[in-house]
């Protein structure tokens, strides 16, 4: 294994185990946006499968552009709240992005 490779690694399991001591207590509970679910029920060899998101899948629906759009201020308002997370996203582009 390359030595580049086994330091990101490294920093990437350290960071791991050492973020969520670190992460911002939220001062509110987050508040994710409500999941719809429908009654969507598919049979394969012979057993009822439910599938609640189904409607999910079509990524490009009017719809589930509006539930992606909730999710994602959800979690980058979180995210944007954590001090460090510019300086650990520029040392991580600094580990990755040598001459090859």
């Amino acid at each position: 294994m390359n030595n580049a490779y086994f330091s990101i690694a490294c920093i990437a399991l350290i960071a791991l185990g050492v973020a969520p001591i670190l992460l911002p207590v939220p001062a509110d509970k987050l508040q994710y946006p409500t999941t719809k679910r429908i009654d969507q029920v598919d049979m394969y060899f012979g057993v009822q499968v439910p599938d609640p998101y189904r409607w999910l899948e079509d990524e490009n629906a009017p719809e589930t552009k509006t539930w992606v759009e909730e999710q994602n201020k959800a979690t980058f308002g979180y995210l944007d709240k954590i001090p460090y997370r510019r300086r650990v996203k520029s040392r991580l582009e600094q580990l990755v992005n040598f001459p090859r």
